[in-house]
């Protein structure tokens, strides 16, 4: 199998994973879904309108969905909607504030009873049957005074791969109390309803969109990268021969996206990369099940900000370890090797050669934060939220981890004092051959700066070159291939 498929299913995985959580959240809504009868119930817990001309009577307190369609068809909306707001949960949930209507007691606006049926909106309002209707569950409200907010959930809709258009009809069905007319007690007879227009896509459908848009997204990243990174990829490919991958495929590793300039794999632009990532699927699977732009939470915008912030003050820091003149002498000795650095996993948690903890706590918080973004998030963007506690850690993280590149690491001091000390007893040495004291400091100098080397730079300090090293030994400049 050729290797660029090998990584390409890879990156498909990693993707798979980044947006699992959510499947992993719908599972038990689908399988409701697919317990659920084919056909809703028929019957609306509401009682057909009396005249007003006529004296009450004592009521069904239901009716089907037949005389639903009949009075719907007659008369006109009523009921005022203040605020409506689609939510991108597994079943399809409208979510409405209402007022109360200035006809309407305050204690009976408490008794209220609302049911919600739905139809196509291609079907004429005036012309509806009762094959049209669909009956939806009205989740029991906790109204006030003067407003309540009701979710409509309608899980007959959530069926095949099309997205559709539909017509939500909210009822609101009065039981007059006892006081007033105990001839109408749980009579629950349908005085006002509110239309509102729905967008469904398939849960199916809309979870697709969000897979491929994290994973064209990903895709042409490395598209990018390989364009940019042709010249460490051929030193990969003459490291590993026939089995390196091919240069699309090696340019779709994280790593060699989320890489700084000197080659290292950086915490910060990973950060950056996964976030925005898994943000791209999120953003992109409530709009398609929405079929609307959707609102980012203070929490988004919180966490997005902290590893911004982080990565741009992390570029800031970005440097090599070395001094000039140390980096040039080492590279003209061939102590280091000229060629381009690989980038690799560890370099997410390692720090001049042995595992920084605020680099492992800022990748963990972060996965973290990614999982909670597609478990919650996908079902209400809007509202996300997570720990403030969290955000405090992620935020303590990244600046532990920023400050951390910014002040001097001892590795770094001592290995360019250990440089300086070599090539000043090879200055001395070149300056009187005859002196044995300047050649044994040299030799002395090249020994002990061995170790500090190869803590530091690893797989790139040639050891054999060192122990061979004389005063004045210099390697020719590198001939790039033509």
């Amino acid at each position: 199998m050729p290797r660029w498929i090998i990584a390409l299913s890879l990156v498909c995985a990693l993707s798979a994973t980044l947006l699992g959580a959510l499947w992993a959240t719908l599972l038990p809504a689908r399988a409701a879904l697919a317990q659920a009868p084919a056909r809703e119930s028929r019957i609306v817990q509401c009682s057909v309108p009396a005249s007003r001309d006529v004296p009450w009577q004592v009521g069904s307190g239901f009716m089907v969905l037949g005389d639903v369609a009949q009075h719907l068809t007659v008369s006109a909306p009523a009921l005022p909607l203040q605020a409506v707001r689609q939510t991108s949960k597994a079943v399809p949930t409208l979510e409405l504030t209402l007022s109360r209507p200035s006809w309407l007691t305050p204690v009976e606006w408490r008794n209220a009873w609302f049911e919600a049926v739905v139809y196509p909106a291609d079907r004429s309002p005036v012309a509806l049957r009762e094959a049209d209707l669909t009956r939806g569950t009205v989740l029991p409200p906790t109204p006030n005074d003067d407003e309540t907010t009701v979710s409509a959930v309608f899980p007959a809709l959530e069926a095949g791969w099309r997205p559709s258009y539909w017509e939500v009809v909210l009822l609101l069905c009065v039981d007059p109390v006892e006081s007033l007319n105990p001839l109408r007690a749980n009579g629950r007879e349908l005085r006002a309803y509110a239309r509102q227009p729905m967008f469904v896509s398939k849960l199916r459908t809309s979870a697709s969109a969000g897979l491929a848009t994290s994973l064209l997204a990903y895709l042409l990243l490395g598209f990018a990268a390989m364009q940019i990174h042709q010249r460490q990829y051929a030193h990969s490919r003459a490291l590993l021969g026939s089995g390196a991958p091919s240069a699309y495929g090696y340019a779709l590793r994280p790593t060699v996206i989320a890489q700084d300039s000197f080659g290292y794999c950086s915490l910060s632009r990973f950060q950056v990369l996964l976030f925005t990532l898994v943000l791209a699927g999120v953003y992109a699977y409530v709009m398609a099940r929405t079929g609307e732009l959707p609102n980012l939470s203070t929490s988004v915008l919180t966490l997005l900000g902290v590893t911004l912030t982080g990565s741009t003050l992390a570029r800031l820091t970005e440097g090599s370890v070395m001094h000039t003149q140390n980096r040039m002498w080492l590279f003209g000795t061939g102590v280091l090797d000229p060629a381009p650095r690989l980038p690799r996993w560890t370099d997410l948690v390692e720090s001049d050669g042995e595992i920084d903890v605020t680099r492992v706590q800022a990748l963990l918080f972060s996965l973290f934060a990614a999982i909670a973004l597609v478990v919650t998030g996908t079902g209400d963007l809007a509202n996300f939220e997570i720990p403030d506690q969290l955000v405090t850690l992620i935020g303590i993280s990244q600046a532990v981890y920023v400050a951390g590149r910014a002040l001097p690491r001892d590795s770094a001091k001592r290995l360019n004092e250990e440089v300086a000390a070599i090539r000043d007893a090879e200055a001395r040495a070149l300056a009187n051959p005859a002196d044995a004291t300047a050649l044994k400091d040299f030799e002395t100098a090249r020994n002990a700066v061995a170790a500090s080397l190869r803590d530091v730079f690893s797989e790139r300090f040639q050891d054999m070159r060192l122990r061979t090293l004389r005063p004045g030994d210099r390697v020719p400049p590198a001939v790039e291939p033509a």
